[in-house]
């Protein structure tokens, strides 16, 4: 059992690990799973329930497409020019402007736990692509892009489909992570992302699989239960200017590792979203102190009052232990 506040080497945030709380009375029941026939599915035929479609991708037969991009249609952001900052009292206010895209893939049943390699090696290379249409289409300051999947995840639709939105801020989270990243590399010489990467294969025990350019783990610090990272070995900084030679050896590890998840937990609710450098001239040096990686959160846990009151998480799952069930979970 562990008891224990564990500090978060980029961010600086703790975490507290009880792994004797997941024994508590409800823990682990069975999900709300979001079932949605194709007949009433509004992703079934994009163009026939209004959706305005940016960009379609085909096969490389290039006869058959198996994702669109289309407009939001209830956008968290607004198209329109930035404005400046407001002051409104004490307190600074900011236009919501941005563009939030919705990619959409062609069968409604296959999700990333059914994908192979080289599919989804393919749909990276269009996460590329969308991001680099936002960029020229005047990006703001940064541009995420996510998966939601299965109704504790917050996905409201069950067709398979990933969000692309830019926003004219710095997430916070993201915020924390390049400035603790760039702290670090003043204070030591070196690339936080290289230190734990190194440390981790040193120590073997929370590699879930690894490949010869990227390596999958559950970090030490992990926030939330069964939470799993993927990290390119070489370390680029923009996901965008990855080279395309490494798409393939990302596809095989992100493939085995989601069914290695949907094996060992019968295929939860899961998040997953890339996290790289912000679009900007600031972040032109960040290859010296920053990598862009992957992270899946697998959803079996709720948030409670702790959580909500401290602004700290809880995990109730060893890390050792979550890598080791994914490890030797046979697909």
């Amino acid at each position: 059992m562990i008891n224990e506040f564990r500090k978060d080497l980029v961010s600086g945030e703790w975490v507290l690990f009880a792994t004797g709380r997941a024994k508590r009375p409800g823990e682990g029941q069975e999900a709300r799973r979001l079932l949605q026939p194709r007949e009433s599915c509004p992703f079934e035929n994009l163009e026939e329930a209004g959706n305005e479609v940016v960009a379609t991708y085909f096969d490389k037969a290039g006869t058959d497409w198996i994702a669109k991009v289309i407009k939001n249609k209830f956008p968290a952001v607004m198209e329109g020019e930035d404005g400046d900052v407001r002051q409104v009292g004490p307190f600074e206010t900011l236009k919501g402007t941005g563009v939030h895209e919705v990619l959409v893939f062609r069968d409604h049943e296959r999700d990333f736990y059914d994908f192979s390699g080289e599919e989804v090696a393919e749909i990276f290379r269009i996460y590329q692509k969308c991001y680099l249409a936002m960029m020229d289409g005047g990006s703001r300051k940064y541009t995420l892009i996510f998966h939601n999947h299965g109704a504790q995840a917050g996905a409201t639709i069950q067709h398979p489909h990933s969000q692309i939105i830019s926003i004219p801020i710095l997430p916070p989270d993201v915020k924390r992570s390049i400035e603790g990243s760039e702290s670090f590399y003043l204070k030591h010489g070196r690339k936080v992302y290289d230190v734990m990467l190194e440390w981790e294969i040193g120590e073997k025990k929370r590699i879930i699989y690894e490949n010869e350019k990227f390596l999958a783990f559950c970090p030490f610090v992990s926030k939330t239960e069964y939470e799993v990272r993927i990290f390119c070995k070489e370390g680029h900084s923009h996901f965008e200017e990855m080279p395309d030679g490494l798409i393939t050896d990302l596809g095989d590890i992100f493939c085995t590792t989601m069914k290695k998840i949907g094996k060992a937990l019968d295929k939860p609710d899961y998040n997953f979203f890339i996290h790289t450098s912000p679009i900007s001239p600031s972040s032109l040096k960040a290859h010296e102190f920053y990598s862009w990686h992957i992270e899946i959160l697998p959803k079996v846990a709720s948030v409670g009052a702790f959580e909500l009151a401290s602004g700290m998480e809880i995990n109730v799952v060893d890390p050792d232990e979550a890598a080791k069930l994914f490890r030797e979970a046979e697909i």
